[in-house]
């Protein structure tokens, strides 16, 4: 099937699509932002051993998990 759009259509479409990147590239900024607070007050984690790396990695498996489960159990 083939759709034609119209000029405004797809200006519409562009401006909707540079806003989504706009707001994830905000949001991204935002977290580095946080992120960088959170080292200045020395809430940092010494990565150094391969046993810190499998624990970190554990640890970031369980959370995206965990969120999967929620994002699935969530009404739509």
């Amino acid at each position: 099937m083939e759709v034609r759009l119209t000029h405004d259509q797809e200006a519409f479409i562009r401006r909707s699509l540079w806003e989504e990147r706009e707001r994830t590239r905000a949001e991204i900024i935002a977290a580095v932002d946080v992120a960088e607070d959170s080292l200045a007050r020395g809430e940092g984690r010494s990565i150094t051993t391969q046993q810190s790396v499998r624990k970190l990695a554990g640890e970031v498996k369980q959370r995206g998990r965990a969120r999967l489960a929620a994002e699935r159990k969530a009404p739509r």
